[in-house]
């Protein structure tokens, strides 16, 4: 069942998403969330029974965004390396375009601010790229290491791409480039 939201819990989480990303989660009160989402604090507490859950609202909405980006053209049936290197290019796309979102949502993961409940359905929704690297490395495409080991460094090796693009403001050209480059970096890295 798909839950929709209704403009004010939008207003919240957009609020929340800004405030969170300029002063941080404990220096934003609910009563600032709310105040800035144009709505009375009581009205917060209708939508999120906590701050906790509004937390983890807010990073469920940054992860869906993500994901969704993410699989826009995604090619189900492409070979390993081009399902892979699709995901290389859309989350770098995403990092760039959404550069206080996509921040954010790092520092959701990184922090023990999102309950593990959350964490472990947003994870499960990834379990599509992990059932990747588990039948690459059967398959004899991937080296033979740790499936989760492989994971991370393609994860790091996104993060990083991310981090130098946006660092050095890259733009057209150059930023293709750079994708393209650090992809194929990557594929060499880790193919057997």
């Amino acid at each position: 069942m798909v839950y929709l939201m209704n403009e004010k819990e939008k207003q919240l989480i957009e609020a929340s998403i800004d405030l969170f990303a300029k002063e941080g989660f404990w220096n934003t009160p609910t009563s600032r969330i709310a105040k800035h989402a144009g709505v009375a604090t009581g009205t917060l507490f209708n939508y999120f029974e906590s701050k906790d859950v509004l937390i983890d609202a807010v990073y469920k909405q940054l992860k869906q965004e993500w994901m969704g980006h993410l699989m826009v053209g995604y090619p189900q049936n492409g070979t390993l390396k081009d399902r892979a290197e699709h995901i290389w290019f859309r989350h770098i796309d995403w990092g760039i375009r959404f550069p206080v979102r996509y921040r954010l949502m790092n520092q959701l993961k990184l922090s023990n601010l999102v309950s593990q409940e959350m964490q472990q359905s947003q994870e499960a929704e990834l379990a599509f790229a992990f059932d990747m690297i588990v039948q690459g490395i059967a398959d004899g495409i991937l080296v033979d290491a740790p499936p989760n080991y492989l994971a991370q460094v393609f994860y790091a090796q996104l993060e990083t791409a991310v981090f130098y693009a946006t660092e050095q403001q890259l733009t057209d050209m150059p930023l293709t480039r750079h994708i393209t480059q650090g992809f194929e970096i990557l594929w060499k890295s880790i193919s057997a």
